[in-house]
């Protein structure tokens, strides 16, 4: 009698385990949706308070710099409620949750509650200190989820602030792959990409849909270019010597990219070429550094001098002290009546993920 008591408790045992395995393992689909795109998991009485305007202020903020704003991000919002109404909306790619710990009777709160687990959960709630968290692969593969929250709503909107930074840098992380396939669909223009790593010392990898628009050894230029349907999205180089600092300063950048718009870029009509709008917006300018080396980066607006035409531009000025000379990068865009908020991020990617290549290497 007790072999078949035990028999039958180990029966019962294999089978849960087995069914608890066959959870682990159930095939998850790949998550779909579109790059710089935010789902928000929030209550609606969170969402419609002064969190969701605090969330909305920051992850909806002006992208710098462009003609007609566009905002960081695309925001949606759904509950749980509506999350389980139509199961396709557990399959986007990236979810940020609110959640105000202290309301015990919401649901949002109570799937954090699972996600974290009662210890973790309880400890969060005790400290009253805002908190974030990350998860991955919730309900399909390739999923990011930022957890927010805090012991209250106030704490919550503190939460919000604090992680914003950290928070968009790993919406924008997650994105990455999304970005440079949509960059390199056609592949790498292996023939622009090494004249670009002999003639300006700079491993560069230029799109295959680019095609050559311009080029001038004499005056160390190239231009290059694509035409997708209503829209053209420009890489512009150059070698520069190094003399000073002063060449790094936003004016000394500005009068680099006027003195190519004037020569290079023109029309039929007199007196008409491309140079910075200062007047009407801002010029913003950052310190970074691109493969290790100094840069000095400046976003604004041009516009043609004699039409009603402009868009944003991105120059980059990098010093590469082993040629004792400076590469100037521009990149603009020209897309009357579109978004340009993702060509402008396309070219930035490019750009910023070059790198300088020495001498030895080359040969």
């Amino acid at each position: 009698m007790n072999k078949i008591i035990i028999y039958i408790l180990l029966v019962i045992g294999i089978v849960s385990c087995n069914n608890e395995i066959t959870q682990q393992l159930e095939p998850k689909g790949v998550a779909l949706g579109k790059m710089n795109e935010i789902v928000v998991i929030a209550d609606d009485k969170v969402w419609e308070s002064a969190v969701g305007d605090t969330f909305r202020y920051y992850f909806s903020s002006a992208f710098p710099i462009l003609p007609r704003p566009e905002p960081l991000f695309d925001l949606r919002h759904f509950t749980l409620e509506q999350l389980d109404g139509q199961p396709l909306r557990k399959e986007l790619r990236s979810y940020v949750v609110l959640s105000d710990l202290s309301d015990e009777s919401s649901e949002t709160t109570n799937m954090v509650k699972r996600d974290m687990g009662t210890e973790k959960f309880n400890q969060a709630l005790s400290t009253g200190r805002p908190i974030s968290s990350v998860g991955k692969d919730k309900w399909a593969r390739g999923q990011v989820l930022v957890y927010l929250f805090g012991s209250s709503q106030d704490n919550l909107m503190e939460s919000i602030t604090r992680s914003f930074p950290a928070t968009a840098r790993r919406i924008n992380q997650h994105d990455e792959k999304q970005l440079q396939a949509s960059i390199y669909v056609d592949r790498i223009n292996l023939g622009l990409s090494e004249f670009i790593k002999k003639f300006y010392k700079l491993d560069l990898q230029v799109p295959g849909d680019f095609v050559e628009a311009y080029r001038d050894e004499s005056e160390g230029i190239i231009w290059f270019r694509k035409d997708p349907n209503d829209a053209i999205l420009n890489l512009v180089l150059r070698k520069i010597p190094y003399t000073s600092q002063k060449q790094f300063s936003k004016d000394s950048i500005i009068a680099y990219r006027n003195e190519f718009g004037k020569k290079y870029v023109d029309s039929d009509i007199e007196g008409n070429y491309m140079t910075v709008n200062e007047k009407y917006l801002p010029v913003y300018e950052y310190t970074l550094e691109i493969d290790g080396h100094y840069t000095k980066e400046i976003r604004g607006t041009w516009e043609m001098t004699e039409e009603f035409s402009g868009g944003p531009f991105n120059s980059y000025l990098i010093h590469n002290k082993t040629q004792n000379e400076l590469i100037f990068i521009d990149v603009f865009v020209l897309a009357p009546g579109r978004r340009k908020r993702d060509m402008m991020m396309q070219l930035d990617y490019i750009v910023k993920s070059s790198k300088l290549i020495s001498e030895n290497i080359i040969n």
